[in-house]
């Protein structure tokens, strides 16, 4: 399983960075998380629009959703020559009303309401829905497939499903917008601190945190400072960077080599 990063900004990006955007590859399954603004043509780098096999946007705040407004005239376009046969299928919470009415184009998207605990299959991709706590309906996204587990928050404060989302999970992209800073200027932020990140993949035994949805004035060591002095496997997701899932009998297979020559090295007595 494969997970690039698209974007990773919170509510604006940055100088030169993107809103929330991230693909999901899996055996010849490509599945598009969320569509912040300018993540599309960084997408276009990774993967054909014709290959797309499903869109998912966790909630229908603009910095997820802008780039689906002009991802429709690409879809259209193709539909229009010919070099694409049909729309593509989108699954999405169904308010605010008005967000999900905007995205109601003919022949374009195939829209699919989501809802909490809902499971879907995509090409054997097993994928379930978790309701988090956002100002707009929000849902985490739990991802199953060979033994591997990718869970993504969305956006949300601390909330009782949450450690559900994230058990086990061989990578937890999580978001953590409101640094301790943040915090005491505006403490009612509707984001996860990265001290909240990092206790809940404590709690749920993930196995590596990556941080995201970054507010572009704070400085990212900062977000990774107060998250690992919590739960010491934490990175920061970085936009353009391809992040590899393995299942736990890869990584052994792969150590092995390793094993061996370490109990050679030690005549047999490996300790």
């Amino acid at each position: 399983m494969e997970m690039t990063v698209l974007g990773n900004c919170g509510t604006c990006p940055g100088k030169n960075g993107a809103c929330s955007g991230y693909l999901l590859k899996e055996d010849g399954v490509n599945i598009l998380i969320d569509c912040g603004n300018g993540t599309i043509g960084r997408f276009f780098n990774y993967c054909d629009l014709n290959k797309v096999d499903a869109i998912i946007l966790t909630h229908l705040h603009r910095d997820h959703t802008s780039d689906m407004h002009v991802l429709k005239y690409a879809v259209e376009t193709k539909i229009e020559f010919k070099t694409m046969e049909k729309g593509i299928d989108v699954y999405l919470p169904n308010s605010p009303k008005e967000e999900y009415d905007s995205l109601i184009y003919k022949n374009v998207y195939n829209l699919f309401p989501i809802q909490h605990m809902q499971q879907i299959d995509i090409k054997g991709v097993k994928i379930t829905f978790f309701q988090m706590n956002h100002p707009v309906e929000c849902y985490g996204i739990r991802v199953e497939c060979k033994g591997k587990i990718f869970s993504y928050t969305g956006d949300t404060i601390f909330n009782n499903n949450i450690k559900n989302l994230a058990q086990d999970a061989d990578f937890f992209l999580c978001e953590a917008t409101a640094t301790e800073n943040m915090k005491r200027m505006s403490p009612g932020i509707p984001h996860l601190t990265p001290k909240e990140a990092a206790s809940i993949a404590l709690d749920a035994k993930v196995k590596l945190l990556a941080l995201t949805h970054f507010w572009y004035e704070e400085d990212r060591k900062v977000y990774l400072e107060e998250a690992s002095a919590v739960f010491k496997n934490t990175i920061l997701s970085e936009e353009g960077k391809v992040y590899r899932v393995w299942e736990n009998i890869r990584v052994v297979i792969w150590l092995l080599p390793f094993l061996f020559a370490m109990i050679i090295k030690n005549n047999g007595n490996y300790t």
